[in-house]
């Protein structure tokens, strides 16, 4: 199957570079979804689009009457200025595929374009979906799920890669059980009282106050979470003030609290919110936390996670079949599928130093080698077969997470 995908590279590099050229952001995937459908019609596949949005869904049916299978791939871009002088450089001032969407919508277009080629040997039928507004909480996964995407016909079961520069180019990694940690989105405003700069005794000054929140922050984690748990408080944004001459009357700070656990997630949060009160009642001011639950951890089910590395090493030496030990501290709302049906979200390693490929995800200077777009597609191919193939032979055990966090809300 590896020497098939391989024909396909030009194909997928074009499609790969023209989204790369063009990214849109969540929610705004009209293009896109387009270019996406319009190639999977002309693989003579049955398609839906407007899906959750601008998700689109494919399915091919196999010879034999089955279970089904679904492969997904998020589409959508950052609003990142891309850095990265190539030729198929972003050409949407602010906005840039630096987390490597490009290259997961076209690996699952040539996986899908291997699967219309070995049809006759699946035994049951595949559905393509292609999700928006990954990297945007709320993201595009519920209301794709709400409009039917795992449905007519059900699924049951599910398989999706990330693009990972941590990894050794052309690995695939995959770890048991909870693979990612759960996030939420915090929002604080520092609030203190305006004056002229000349006269700084008459104010509040809330920019002290948010720089000395920020200053304090790494120790919620360092001094109230076990060093041996995986837990991350990082601010990301800063805003306040208009004028060089005026203290202002408050500060806005973003950032991102990831644990493993939804409940240290809510103690990191209760901390936060501690020391932002004593520094504004210190300061003289006050303050205001909001936080916004994200993703929930992705839950790969531990049988399909062994199934994967047995379809992997089909495609790729078993060394480099990597058995991960730890969870990422990414987030990923690929979890919702997987609280619906057993799943699988794996990472395909991209870090290649002779090529200069070695910058993270959400870099403006990410990118990676294309030539490993066959290696994906083929790998995830396989693993549809396979699934395909081992229910006939044996169903899979109950496969929801234990007590899961963020449950798929009702829209």
């Amino acid at each position: 199957m590896l020497q098939e995908a391989g024909a396909l590279l030009n194909w997928m590099r074009d499609i790969r570079r023209d989204l790369h050229r063009h990214p849109e952001l969540g929610t705004l995937e009209v293009r896109t979804s387009r270019i996406v459908a319009g190639h999977l019609k002309k693989l003579g596949l049955d398609v839906r689009t407007g899906i959750g949005g601008h998700g689109v869904v494919a399915t091919l049916p196999g010879k034999e009457a089955g279970k089904c299978v679904a492969l997904r791939a998020d589409m959508d871009a950052l609003p990142v200025e891309e850095k990265n002088d190539v030729p198929y450089a972003s050409a949407t001032p602010g906005v840039a595929h630096c987390c490597g969407h490009d290259g997961h919508t076209a690996i699952l277009l040539g996986a899908a374009s291997l699967l219309c080629k070995f049809s006759d040997q699946l035994k049951g039928s595949v559905k393509f979906i292609f999700q928006p507004s990954e990297d945007q909480a709320p993201g595009g996964a519920v209301p794709m799920i709400a409009d039917g995407a795992l449905a007519n016909p059900d699924i049951d079961g599910i398989f999706s890669l990330h693009l990972n520069p941590e990894l050794p180019e052309g690995t695939a990694g995959i770890k048991s059980g909870y693979c990612t940690i759960s996030s939420a989105e915090f929002i604080l405003r520092m609030i203190g009282k305006g004056c002229h700069v000349a006269s700084p005794h008459e104010g509040v000054d809330p920019v002290i106050m948010a720089a000395m929140v920020i200053m304090a922050g790494p120790t919620v984690v360092s001094r109230k979470i076990n060093p041996l748990d995986p837990a991350i408080l990082t601010f990301c944004t800063v805003h306040g003030g208009r004028a060089s001459n005026i203290i202002p009357e408050d500060v806005w700070l973003t950032g991102s609290i990831r644990t493993l656990d939804p409940e240290k997630r809510e103690s990191l949060a209760n901390e936060l919110d501690r020391v932002a009160r004593g520094v504004a009642r210190t300061g003289g001011g006050t303050c205001h936390l909001e936080v916004k639950p994200e993703y929930p951890s992705v839950f790969n089910h531990p049988e399909l996670a062994a199934e994967f590395k047995e379809s992997a090493a089909k495609i790729v030496p078993a060394d480099k079949v990597i058995d991960k030990q730890s969870p990422s501290m990414t987030g990923e709302d690929v979890a919702y599928f997987h609280q619906k049906v057993p799943g699988v979200h794996w990472l395909l390693g991209t870090a290649n130093p002779d090529l200069g490929f070695t910058h993270p995800l959400h870099s403006p200077l990410f990118d990676f080698n294309e030539e490993i777009m066959p290696l994906g597609a083929a790998i995830q191919a396989c693993c549809a077969v396979d699934f395909l193939d081992n229910r006939q032979k044996k169903p899979l055990s109950p496969s929801s997470p234990p007590n899961p966090d963020n449950p798929v809300p009702d829209l």
